[in-house]
């Protein structure tokens, strides 16, 4: 007994080739691939250059230095430990000078007394703190600045060793920017009217 294959149904998942080229279902499906990929691209593509052009580039100055660090060094180190606090809008790149950028943020550094009182000594101070390992307490000022003028201005103390592996300055730096451009930062509140007292 002799089966004719042409009254048989056709098998689900099949596709014909003919003359080398795709079935027609198949060009379809291709075409509706191709039409959503252009329609999303088209949806959110505004989307994404409108945030990009909302991020802010602050370039990071310093002042005052810290034990560990040239100014330079700082500069870097304030840059990438600010971008380590993963705020969205903004960019940070350390300065070539501390007062010439537009869109800038400049650190001051302000040495405490102890509390016990200072002692009188004749070596150099700094050469004491790294080598033997001593905290000392700072106050820290930050300063937001766009399109050259002045904004805002967070400030915060805080027990440092000083050097690139000091863990309090590095919370510090991360804990002062958020307080200045966080969601809830100064700058949020001076931007919206309700100026931080």
């Amino acid at each position: 007994m002799r089966i004719d294959d042409r009254k048989l149904p056709a098998r689900r998942g099949r596709r014909k080739v003919r003359n080398g080229s795709a079935a027609p279902a198949t060009l379809d499906r291709y075409r509706l691939v191709l039409f959503a990929s252009l329609f999303l691209v088209a949806t959110f593509a505004p989307v994404l250059s409108a945030a990009a052009a909302t991020l802010i580039t602050l370039e990071v100055g310093a002042t005052g230095g810290l034990p560990g660090f040239h100014s330079g060094e700082l500069r870097r180190y304030l840059a990438l430990h600010m971008a380590g606090s993963r705020l969205v809008d903004w960019r940070f790149e350390p300065a070539a000078d501390d007062a010439s950028a537009p869109n800038r943020v400049i650190w001051t550094f302000k040495r405490n007394p102890y509390g016990g009182g200072e002692v009188r000594s004749f070596g150099r101070a700094d050469m004491a703190e790294r080598t033997f390992g001593i905290h000392r307490p700072i106050t820290i000022e930050v300063r937001l600045y766009l399109n050259g003028e002045y904004q805002t201005l967070v400030e915060g103390q805080a027990i440092v060793q000083g050097g690139p592996d000091d863990r309090d300055l590095a919370a510090a730096v991360a804990s002062l920017t958020q307080s200045l451009l966080g969601t809830s930062g100064a700058y949020r509140a001076t931007d919206t009217g309700q100026r931080q007292r």
